[in-house]
Protein backbone atom coordinates (compact mmCIF):
# COMPACT_ATOMS: atom_id res chain seq x y z
CA UNK A 1 0.00 0.00 0.00
CA UNK A 2 2.82 2.36 0.93
CA UNK A 3 4.60 1.52 -2.36
CA UNK A 4 1.48 2.40 -4.41
CA UNK A 5 1.19 5.81 -2.72
CA UNK A 6 4.89 6.55 -3.27
CA UNK A 7 4.69 5.58 -6.93
CA UNK A 8 1.58 7.72 -7.40
CA UNK A 9 3.31 10.70 -5.82
CA UNK A 10 6.38 10.22 -7.97
CA UNK A 11 4.21 10.23 -11.09
CA UNK A 12 2.50 13.45 -9.96
CA UNK A 13 5.85 15.07 -9.31
CA UNK A 14 7.06 14.03 -12.77
CA UNK A 15 3.88 15.44 -14.34
CA UNK A 16 4.29 18.71 -12.41
CA UNK A 17 7.92 18.99 -13.49
CA UNK A 18 7.17 18.47 -17.18
CA UNK A 19 4.17 20.83 -17.05
CA UNK A 20 6.39 23.48 -15.44
CA UNK A 21 9.06 23.15 -18.12
CA UNK A 22 6.39 23.12 -20.84
CA UNK A 23 4.94 26.35 -19.48
CA UNK A 24 8.33 28.07 -19.28
CA UNK A 25 9.59 26.89 -22.66
CA UNK A 26 6.28 27.55 -24.43
CA UNK A 27 6.14 31.10 -23.06
CA UNK A 28 9.71 31.78 -24.20
CA UNK A 29 8.99 30.17 -27.59
CA UNK A 30 5.99 32.49 -28.13
CA UNK A 31 8.03 35.54 -27.10
CA UNK A 32 10.89 34.55 -29.40
CA UNK A 33 8.52 33.92 -32.28
CA UNK A 34 7.24 37.50 -31.98
CA UNK A 35 10.79 38.89 -31.95
CA UNK A 36 11.75 36.67 -34.88
CA UNK A 37 8.84 37.86 -37.01
CA UNK A 38 9.60 41.50 -36.19
CA UNK A 39 13.28 41.05 -37.06
CA UNK A 40 12.43 39.32 -40.33
CA UNK A 41 10.17 42.22 -41.30
CA UNK A 42 12.92 44.72 -40.44
CA UNK A 43 15.50 42.67 -42.35
CA UNK A 44 13.24 42.47 -45.42
CA UNK A 45 12.63 46.23 -45.23
CA UNK A 46 16.38 46.95 -45.08
CA UNK A 47 17.06 44.64 -48.03
CA UNK A 48 14.35 46.39 -50.06
CA UNK A 49 15.78 49.79 -49.06
CA UNK A 50 19.26 48.69 -50.20
CA UNK A 51 17.91 47.45 -53.54
CA UNK A 52 15.97 50.69 -54.08
CA UNK A 53 19.02 52.83 -53.24
CA UNK A 54 21.33 50.80 -55.49
CA UNK A 55 18.87 51.10 -58.41
CA UNK A 56 18.50 54.84 -57.80
CA UNK A 57 22.29 55.28 -57.71
CA UNK A 58 22.62 53.63 -61.14
CA UNK A 59 19.88 55.88 -62.55
CA UNK A 60 21.31 59.08 -61.08
CA UNK A 61 24.88 58.31 -62.19
CA UNK A 62 23.64 58.15 -65.78
CA UNK A 63 21.05 60.90 -65.43
CA UNK A 64 23.22 63.83 -64.41
CA UNK A 65 25.75 63.23 -67.21
CA UNK A 66 22.90 62.83 -69.69
CA UNK A 67 21.40 66.14 -68.54
CA UNK A 68 24.75 67.90 -69.08
CA UNK A 69 24.80 66.47 -72.62
CA UNK A 70 21.17 67.49 -73.28
CA UNK A 71 21.85 71.01 -71.97
CA UNK A 72 24.76 71.39 -74.41
CA UNK A 73 22.69 70.13 -77.37
CA UNK A 74 19.81 72.44 -76.47
CA UNK A 75 22.21 75.36 -76.15
CA UNK A 76 23.64 74.61 -79.60
CA UNK A 77 20.16 74.36 -81.13
CA UNK A 78 19.40 77.87 -79.86
CA UNK A 79 22.82 79.39 -80.40
CA UNK A 80 23.58 78.25 -83.97
CA UNK A 81 20.53 79.96 -85.54
CA UNK A 82 21.28 83.02 -83.39
CA UNK A 83 24.84 83.15 -84.73
CA UNK A 84 23.52 82.86 -88.28
CA UNK A 85 21.17 85.80 -87.73
CA UNK A 86 23.94 87.91 -86.19
CA UNK A 87 26.08 87.24 -89.26
CA UNK A 88 23.21 88.11 -91.59
CA UNK A 89 22.61 91.44 -89.93
CA UNK A 90 26.37 92.05 -89.61
CA UNK A 91 26.05 92.64 -85.89
CA UNK A 92 28.79 94.74 -84.34
CA UNK A 93 29.21 92.28 -81.45
CA UNK A 94 29.51 89.18 -83.68
CA UNK A 95 33.18 88.62 -82.82
CA UNK A 96 32.46 88.94 -79.11
CA UNK A 97 29.71 86.35 -79.40
CA UNK A 98 32.00 83.95 -81.27
CA UNK A 99 34.62 84.32 -78.54
CA UNK A 100 31.93 83.58 -75.95
CA UNK A 101 30.98 80.50 -77.96
CA UNK A 102 34.55 79.21 -77.76
CA UNK A 103 34.60 79.80 -74.01
CA UNK A 104 31.29 78.06 -73.36
CA UNK A 105 32.34 75.05 -75.44
CA UNK A 106 35.43 74.68 -73.28
CA UNK A 107 33.32 74.86 -70.11
CA UNK A 108 30.89 72.29 -71.52
CA UNK A 109 33.73 69.84 -72.21
CA UNK A 110 35.04 70.26 -68.68
CA UNK A 111 31.54 69.78 -67.31
CA UNK A 112 30.97 66.52 -69.19
CA UNK A 113 34.21 65.04 -67.83
CA UNK A 114 33.95 66.41 -64.30
CA UNK A 115 33.61 64.11 -61.27
CA UNK A 116 33.58 66.85 -58.62
CA UNK A 117 30.30 68.55 -57.78
CA UNK A 118 32.19 71.63 -56.54
CA UNK A 119 33.86 71.99 -59.97
CA UNK A 120 30.51 71.45 -61.69
CA UNK A 121 28.83 74.18 -59.65
CA UNK A 122 31.65 76.58 -60.49
CA UNK A 123 31.55 75.68 -64.20
CA UNK A 124 27.76 76.00 -64.38
CA UNK A 125 27.92 79.44 -62.78
CA UNK A 126 30.32 80.52 -65.59
CA UNK A 127 28.12 78.93 -68.27
CA UNK A 128 25.06 80.79 -66.96
CA UNK A 129 26.96 84.07 -67.17
CA UNK A 130 27.82 83.38 -70.81
CA UNK A 131 24.22 82.37 -71.59
CA UNK A 132 23.09 85.70 -70.17
CA UNK A 133 25.64 87.47 -72.38
CA UNK A 134 24.27 85.58 -75.41
CA UNK A 135 20.79 86.85 -74.57
CA UNK A 136 22.09 90.42 -74.20
CA UNK A 137 23.95 90.20 -77.52
CA UNK A 138 20.78 88.96 -79.23
CA UNK A 139 18.76 91.77 -77.66
CA UNK A 140 21.24 94.39 -78.93
CA UNK A 141 20.71 92.97 -82.43
CA UNK A 142 16.94 93.21 -82.02
CA UNK A 143 16.52 89.47 -81.46
CA UNK A 144 14.80 87.71 -78.59
CA UNK A 145 16.17 84.39 -77.36
CA UNK A 146 16.16 82.64 -74.00
CA UNK A 147 18.46 79.99 -72.61
CA UNK A 148 16.32 79.38 -69.52
CA UNK A 149 15.62 75.78 -70.56
CA UNK A 150 19.37 75.16 -70.76
CA UNK A 151 19.95 76.63 -67.30
CA UNK A 152 17.09 74.53 -65.89
CA UNK A 153 18.67 71.34 -67.25
CA UNK A 154 22.00 72.26 -65.71
CA UNK A 155 20.31 72.88 -62.35
CA UNK A 156 18.51 69.54 -62.59
CA UNK A 157 21.81 67.82 -63.35
CA UNK A 158 23.42 69.32 -60.24
CA UNK A 159 20.43 68.30 -58.11
CA UNK A 160 20.72 64.74 -59.44
CA UNK A 161 24.44 64.66 -58.64
CA UNK A 162 23.76 65.92 -55.10
CA UNK A 163 21.17 63.20 -54.59
CA UNK A 164 23.62 60.63 -55.93
CA UNK A 165 26.29 61.70 -53.44
CA UNK A 166 23.79 61.56 -50.56
CA UNK A 167 22.89 57.97 -51.47
CA UNK A 168 26.30 56.53 -52.31
CA UNK A 169 27.25 55.47 -48.77
CA UNK A 170 23.77 54.44 -47.69
CA UNK A 171 23.80 50.88 -49.11
CA UNK A 172 27.12 50.17 -47.34
CA UNK A 173 25.73 51.43 -44.03
CA UNK A 174 22.50 49.47 -44.46
CA UNK A 175 24.40 46.31 -45.44
CA UNK A 176 26.28 46.50 -42.11
CA UNK A 177 22.94 46.91 -40.35
CA UNK A 178 21.45 44.01 -42.32
CA UNK A 179 24.37 41.76 -41.38
CA UNK A 180 23.84 42.57 -37.72
CA UNK A 181 20.20 41.63 -38.02
CA UNK A 182 21.04 38.41 -39.87
CA UNK A 183 23.32 37.46 -36.96
CA UNK A 184 20.51 38.18 -34.50
CA UNK A 185 18.10 36.13 -36.59
CA UNK A 186 20.52 33.20 -36.61
CA UNK A 187 20.93 33.31 -32.84
CA UNK A 188 17.18 33.52 -32.22
CA UNK A 189 16.42 30.74 -34.71
CA UNK A 190 18.98 28.51 -32.97
CA UNK A 191 17.34 29.17 -29.60
CA UNK A 192 13.88 28.63 -31.09
CA UNK A 193 14.95 25.29 -32.55
CA UNK A 194 16.34 24.21 -29.17
CA UNK A 195 13.11 25.25 -27.43
CA UNK A 196 11.00 23.35 -29.93
CA UNK A 197 13.04 20.22 -29.32
CA UNK A 198 12.70 20.61 -25.53
CA UNK A 199 8.95 21.29 -25.79
CA UNK A 200 8.43 18.16 -27.90
CA UNK A 201 10.55 16.15 -25.46
CA UNK A 202 8.55 17.32 -22.42
CA UNK A 203 5.24 16.73 -24.22
CA UNK A 204 6.27 13.13 -24.92
CA UNK A 205 7.42 12.65 -21.32
CA UNK A 206 4.19 14.19 -20.02
CA UNK A 207 2.12 11.87 -22.19
CA UNK A 208 4.08 8.91 -20.81
CA UNK A 209 3.49 9.85 -17.15
CA UNK A 210 -0.16 10.73 -17.69
CA UNK A 211 -0.71 7.25 -19.13
CA UNK A 212 1.07 5.78 -16.12
CA UNK A 213 -1.13 7.79 -13.81
CA UNK A 214 -4.24 6.58 -15.59
CA UNK A 215 -3.12 2.99 -15.30
CA UNK A 216 -2.56 2.61 -19.03
CA UNK A 217 0.26 0.17 -19.67
CA UNK A 218 3.26 1.87 -21.17
CA UNK A 219 5.80 -0.12 -23.16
Amino acid sequence: MIEIIENGRLIELAIEKHNRFLGEYSAEFSEIEGKLNALKQQSDAIKKEIETAESRIVVLAEKYHLLFYQARKQREEIFNPLLGKLRSCKSSNLQDVMRLDSRIEEFEKRLQNSKSIEDEESIIAEIKKILHEFESAASMAGLTVTFKGVADKLDEAISSHRELLSLENMPKERIVSARGQEKQLGEIETRQSWLKHRIDSHKNALLHWEKQKGGIPVG
